[in-house]
């Protein structure tokens, strides 16, 4: 099973044509969405909408056997009801997906929690980087994935997070670090974050400010407004 974080831009001024055709498609129009997830292999897919001073954002994390040959079955299918999906992202994303590997997001891993599946809320955010930022997310995730990888668990309990997955995406606009969180009250644990002064937070608060260009504090205050606008399958969680 692999995942996957990314965020697309929304075209400016389509975030609620945006908003109101997810809630077509994981309403009314659940059993064709639910075909088309099954058809490019994936298991799960939320999204939610993060507004930034840069614009709005769908934030999106993915399952599958393998997300990125899904990635390439969305942008090379002729199913007409794809096709449909892939102009519908055009307009909305200004993405064209039919140009495969030339537009599709380029998304590492860098570090994470458990794997396992536990209960909790999905919460997903992103946080732009610097221009050193990649390379500092490395140097963190050298460290919690490495020696400091059960401290790492710990606090991330300790603040409410069951679990934690983040990913370093490389975009036209500047590369990104995006989270994706269950835990039982997210914006809650976000906040616990943004001021903690445990030890092992106070460290990799600071290594993060370095990486990217604003405080925990003013990422944790607009995350705190993000909204689930989408979730497959239905009430996964």
């Amino acid at each position: 099973m692999t995942e996957t974080g990314i965020a697309v831009p929304i075209a400016p001024g389509k975030t609620e044509a945006w908003r109101l055709s997810i809630q077509d498609l994981t309403g009314p129009r659940y059993a064709e969405y639910e075909s088309s997830r099954k058809r490019f292999g994936l298991t799960s897919q939320t999204t939610f909408l993060q507004k930034t001073p840069m614009g709005d954002f769908a934030v999106i994390h993915l399952t599958g056997p393998d997300v990125h040959a899904s990635f390439h079955a969305m942008s090379t299918s002729r199913d007409d009801w794809d096709v449909k999906w892939r102009d519908l992202t055009l307009d909305l994303h200004g993405v064209d997906l039919a140009k495969g590997d030339k537009v599709l997001p380029k998304v590492v891993p860098a570090f994470a929690t458990d794997e396992a599946p536990i209960a909790g809320q999905q919460f997903m955010f992103l946080a732009p980087l610097g221009p050193d930022g990649r390379h500092r997310i490395e140097e963190i995730a050298k460290s919690v994935m490495g020696p400091r990888h059960d401290e790492y668990v710990r606090a991330r309990q300790k603040i409410g997070v069951l679990r934690e997955a983040v990913f370093v995406e490389s975009t036209a606009m500047g590369d990104a670090a995006v989270f994706y969180w269950i835990a039982d009250d997210p914006v809650g644990s976000l906040n616990r974050l943004a001021v903690s002064t445990e030890p092992f937070d106070l460290w990799m608060r600071g290594a993060a400010e370095k990486a990217h260009p604003m405080p925990i504090a003013a990422i944790a205050s607009i995350a705190s407004g993000n909204v689930l606008i989408g979730q497959y399958p239905k009430n996964d969680r």
